[in-house]
């Protein structure tokens, strides 16, 4: 239907067809108007005829219009031209002098610094579009015009995506070139960014290689690959520099890839200026293993330390307190004592630090049966004797409405009364 001497709008008289896809074909044509070469891209007729498509292919025009970068091939005009009694869609572009990279990459594979510089190149271009919010979704090497003095300019934005246009696709089509897929595309995931990385990542893997890193005889098949197999491994002359940029970019999470193309241009640089190292150092796993084991055993420690520190059971206002930490106590079974009867026990042994409290008097012997009369409330120390009686179950330490003894009536320790003659 198109050929040379077609003109769109009375404007734009198409000479040379420069190259062509699902989307349709780009044109070398001739503004009249303002008389300086121009590119024209030329939508497929199944896509004009989508009002929907066709509207948005209209927002995105208007959107890449306002993009300025030396990167990026600029956007000039957007039309819908009458041929052959069919309606056609076209986007007019600067035209860039020089060849496509995919022609370029025909008589062979890039070297290591060659390919960072370029992809430092694109990351810029892709950068200044998604900080517009505007994803490219076809970055390939037939995008990618080389300049007569070495740079790269990305062009064909006319399937892009923005986030203030929504998506261009239609039901059942996927706006991406199988070879450059990135893998979410294929399971009609929201577009992203990360999409343009891994195409660029693609590209890169394609100037060291001089191939795809997938091939198929479908493009299903390549999809496929895309989703499921491994990128094959680059070659062992790629210095560690930009061997880490190319294969961090062709993760097949996008969060695993490199964040922003302003991150991945950036890194390569620091490879092309330092190709034996790492544009960013690998994390270390001993590190994190290590950290994880400190921290199992900081929560260990300190669950066993208040297992360790908890009573077995809840002390009594008469028990006895327990020492400080590192302080011992003598711990002797006391037999009943009988009513009437006193005995004189030994001291407990306690620390320092322990605060004094009341100890129930325990005997000196457990074979000995010995015992003192109850308190007399007279002065003299003279002891008297009385007769024994029957052993009651009164509580050893006094209750609080009867005092416990007076001083004068305390016998001192060791000193044992006699209760039946003869006495010693």
């Amino acid at each position: 239907m198109l050929g040379a001497g077609t003109t769109l709008n009375d404007r734009y008289v198409l000479s040379d067809r420069l190259g062509g896809g699902g989307m349709g074909e780009v044109w070398r044509a001739d503004d009249t108007v303002l008389g300086r070469a121009v590119a024209v891209k030329v939508l497929t007729p199944a896509l004009t005829d989508n009002p929907t498509f066709a509207q948005r292919f209209q927002n995105e025009a208007r959107a890449m219009a306002t993009l300025r970068h030396p990167g990026v091939v600029d956007v000039y005009d957007y039309g819908i031209s009458d041929v052959e009694g069919r309606q056609v869609s076209f986007l007019v572009m600067e035209y860039v002098p020089g060849e496509s990279l995919d022609r370029v990459l025909r008589r062979g594979a890039l070297g290591p610094e060659a390919t960072m510089r370029l992809v430092a190149e694109v990351g810029d271009a892709l950068a200044a579009a998604h900080a517009q919010g505007i994803v490219h979704r076809d970055v390939k090497s037939a995008n990618l015009m080389v300049r007569p003095g070495g740079s790269v300019a990305l062009t064909d934005f006319g399937i892009a995506h923005s986030v203030s246009a929504g998506h261009l696709t239609t039901t059942g089509t996927m706006l991406c070139s199988a070879g450059y897929c990135a893998p979410e595309m294929a399971t009609a995931s929201d577009v992203t960014p990360a999409v343009d990385i891994y195409a660029l990542g693609v590209v890169a893997y394609e100037c060291l290689t001089g191939q795809l890193p997938f091939q198929g005889d479908t493009p299903v098949q390549i999809i496929f690959k895309h989703l499921n197999s491994p990128i094959p491994r680059l070659p062992d002359d790629v210095p560690p520099g930009p061997r880490q940029v190319v294969t961090r970019a062709l993760e097949k999470t996008p969060d695993a890839r490199w964040p922003t193309a302003a991150l991945m241009a950036e890194a390569a640089r620091k490879a092309l200026a330092s190709p034996g190292t790492l544009p960013v150092p690998r994390p270390r796993r001993t590190a994190r293993v290590v950290l994880t084991a400190f921290a199992a055993i900081a929560v260990s420690a300190a669950v066993a330390g208040s297992v360790w520190l908890r009573p077995t059971e809840p002390a009594s206002s008469n028990d006895v307190e327990p020492p400080s930490v590192g302080g011992t106590v003598t711990e002797v079974s006391p037999t009943p004592p009988s009513a009437g009867r006193h005995t004189s026990s030994p001291p407990v042994k306690r620390t320092p630090a322990a605060r004094p409290t009341r100890v129930t008097p325990v005997p000196t012997s457990p074979t000995a049966t010995v015992s003192v009369s109850p308190p007399t409330r007279t002065p003299t120390p003279t002891p008297t004797t009385s007769a024994p009686e029957e052993p009651t179950e009164q509580p050893t330490t006094p209750g609080p409405e009867e005092p416990t003894s007076e001083p004068s009536d305390t016998i001192p320790p060791g000193d044992i009364q006699c209760i039946r003659a003869p006495c010693p």
